[in-house]
């Protein structure tokens, strides 16, 4: 089963480290775009609703299907303060506790639900994606 390292090493040399630059290269472009007055209020609602809407992920959270939001979400660890990427900030903590395949495979999950909803959020934002 990978232990923590190897799980620091997918994270550091796969992709999610590319979708977190184009999220913030998209939403830098898109901001840069609205202090220049290139779209109306309009375009820009669109856009910020379709990135949020990227974060939801209908079969929800792993132990706590009502909860959709991939980004922001209470952790099964800690109810009183929210999280960020709560099923991958959980799937882990518990991957630690019990080291077993299991779970480590669905940090690889989370890991992937992470990267993926990201890519969304950055398509969402990216004014190649919806042009002016």
């Amino acid at each position: 089963a990978p232990k923590l390292k190897d799980l620091e090493a997918v994270v550091s040399t796969q992709s999610t480290g590319e979708s977190a630059e184009k999220y913030e290269n998209s939403r830098s472009k898109l901001l840069q775009s609205v202090s220049r007055k290139q779209m109306d209020m309009r375009q820009f609602n669109d856009r910020m609703l379709q990135m949020e809407r990227s974060f939801i992920f209908a079969p929800g959270l792993p132990h706590r299907p009502q909860n959709r939001h991939i980004l922001i979400a209470s952790s099964i660890l800690d109810a009183y303060s929210g999280s960020v990427f709560p099923g991958l900030y959980d799937s882990l903590a518990l991957a630690q506790q019990d080291d077993s395949e299991e779970n480590w495979n669905q940090v690889e999950k989370q890991l992937t639900i992470a990267t993926w909803v990201t890519r969304a959020a950055a398509r969402a934002l990216s004014p190649d994606t919806f042009p002016i």
